[in-house]
């Protein structure tokens, strides 16, 4: 049985703001969007949240997306969710034996078809620290990104 494990990359976020955030409708992510990865993300960056934008009417916190076999740091970002749309959060589910699969975020339409992410309204920002993995050493991440790679959303049959 799987067993999964989120990883709390905006809980810091939320107390340095002093309150919730609000969010896009969620929900959950498709069992087959998990892929099997090597190994985990790192710790997740403790990012500053800038006031809420004009237009905008959620945050998305940050999240780490495998790029090129590397993680990388997707910046949170305040957005306008499109009519209808939910969104997936980025999971790490982890099996009974310890494999470790992965899932990135992902916006949906209300018939649960994927949609392209809505343009960001302003990001967060991070320090330039070094990120640590569990035994104390500096990981070799991937930089923070301003935009996700793009995934080809598939257009509904007519």
């Amino acid at each position: 049985m799987l067993r999964t494990y989120l990883f709390g990359v905006g809980g810091l976020s939320l107390l340095a703001c002093g309150g919730p955030l609000p969010h896009p409708p969620f929900t959950p992510q498709r069992t087959d969007a998990l892929a099997l990865v090597d190994s985990p993300p790192p710790p997740g960056r403790v990012e500053r949240v800038p006031g809420q934008p004009p237009g905008a009417d959620a945050w998305v916190e940050g999240e780490w997306i495998l790029r090129g076999g590397r993680w990388s740091w997707l910046l949170g970002r305040w957005v306008k969710t499109p009519s209808g749309a939910r969104y997936s959060p980025w999971v790490i589910v982890r099996a009974a034996d310890g494999t470790t699969y992965y899932a990135a975020s992902e916006w949906k339409d209300a018939q649960g078809l994927p949609l392209a992410a809505p343009p960001a309204l302003s990001f967060a920002t991070v320090t330039d620290q070094a990120v640590y993995d569990p035994q104390g050493e500096i990981d070799d991440t991937g930089r923070a990104m301003k935009e996700a790679p793009i995934r080809h959303v598939a257009s509904p049959e007519h």
